[in-house]
């Protein structure tokens, strides 16, 4: 059997033991907060109660009772703001498939539920492509079998959520730039993928980051002026690559704060919705998360942490901070920033965990520790960690996160 086969197989079976793992869990046990059952009464239609709360419900747990109520009323709460449009487009689209004169919460849930599904299932194969590029078959097979049992696996993966589909679509964008030939033409293919994945997350627009990278330092530019020039031709693409958050940010301005009820963020030097929404309503910002109470949510968090820390430690040490800095700041000093492929992956993945870990809710890091979300990660996995103690690890931690997700409680 031929590894991509072989990683749809098994990553097919886990789906399987997922969606079961939740229906079954879900239903075992009173749930710690009822708004998945809840959600039901704000739709102004008829539902069928016994339909949604047995196929539905053990799948709208925490931040998707917010996008279920967004698919089925759009944002009527400030503090939805925070979540980008992408996930809710999914649902109100699945909600009307078969009956297109009435919108269906429950074929919402259950439809967006299989669309996660799917993109979960392929993503392990398109880490594998992505990862197979830096280092052999049998490293990029361990790292794509790995995050197929991601922390998120029985949880966010497995719900109607925006993780499965970023994933996805982060991972075709990275194929999209490493392919050849026609660099514009794949920077721009990459682009457009990218900005879908931003549809689903805000964090998308660190994805621009691999557009410069590509177009100015994957290549060794003969001198500092042709490497600005690379750095500016590339900065449309960033542009189309920001502009779904920026969009949703000019949508909140016109909705918000050019009609009678003025928001406070609206009279700000920059009027932005999601960072005041992010601070007033999720308690977001620098070091708010450092509490004695949130303690256990950085235990929780500890093992991505910790992995990507030391995966982007190493290979800062094999490769020399020195040359790293050159290879950053004076890339036509060298003969080739080709042959650092992993500087990008690893540069985002610093970034990332400077965010959870200083200025998050750092237990998000479970959820962004996705195939797409952090390849690096898995790649640091697949070369560092046995891969027989790992596998175990990943499948015990997913089946009590599924459990305690069926449930309402944490991790989420």
């Amino acid at each position: 059997m031929t590894i991509p086969r072989r990683l749809l197989g098994a990553s097919l079976a886990w789906r399987v033991v997922c969606v079961s793992l939740l229906l079954v869990a879900a239903h075992a046990q009173q749930a710690f907060d009822t708004s998945g059952e809840l959600v039901q009464y704000t739709f102004g239609q008829p539902v069928d109660e016994a339909v949604w709360n047995t196929w539905a419900v053990p799948f709208v747990r925490w931040d998707t009772v917010y996008f279920v109520a967004a698919a089925a009323h759009g944002y009527t709460y400030e503090q939805m703001l925070a979540f980008q449009p992408g996930i809710v487009a999914v649902l109100r689209a699945a909600g009307y498939l078969g009956t297109p004169e009435a919108w269906s919460p429950t074929r919402a849930v259950m439809v967006g539920t299989l669309a996660a599904n799917a993109a979960s299932t392929l993503a392990p194969l398109l880490l594998f492509w992505v990862v197979r590029r830096w280092t052999t078959e049998r490293v990029a097979e361990i790292a794509a079998m790995l995050s197929i049992v991601a922390p998120a696996s029985t949880s966010a993966l497995t719900a109607p959520t925006p993780e499965p589909f970023f994933a996805m679509f982060s991972l075709l964008g990275f194929l999209a730039l490493g392919s050849a030939p026609y660099a514009y033409a794949r920077r721009t293919l990459a682009a457009a993928l990218f900005a879908i994945a931003t549809c689903f997350r805000a964090n998308g627009v660190l994805l621009a980051g691999y557009l410069v990278w590509d177009a100015a330092w994957a290549s060794r530019p003969p001198n500092a002026r042709v490497w600005a020039c690379r750095v500016v031709g590339a900065l449309p693409l960033v542009a189309l690559t920001v502009l779904p958050w920026a969009l949703f940010q000019a949508w909140a301005y016109a909705r918000l704060c050019m009609s009678g009820t003025i928001s406070p963020w609206c009279t700000s030097r920059v009027p932005l919705a999601y960072s005041y929404v992010q601070s007033t309503y999720w308690d977001v910002g620098l070091f708010r998360y450092w509490t004695v109470a949130q303690v256990p949510n950085f235990a929780l968090a500890a093992p991505v942490l910790v992995a990507g820390a030391v995966g982007v430690w190493a290979y800062v040490v094999r490769v020399g901070p020195g040359a790293l800095a050159q290879a950053v700041f004076m890339p036509w000093r060298r003969t080739s920033a080709a042959g650092l492929p992993l500087l990008p992956y690893a540069l985002h993945t610093a970034a990332l965990l400077g965010l959870l870990l200083f200025a998050s809710h750092v237990q998000i890091a479970l959820r962004l520790c996705t195939p797409g979300g952090m390849p690096f990660v898995w790649y640091t996995a697949a070369a560092v960690c046995p891969p027989r103690a790992a596998l175990r690890y990943l499948c015990l931690y997913g089946a009590v996160a599924g459990v305690l997700y069926a449930g309402f409680y944490p991790p989420a």
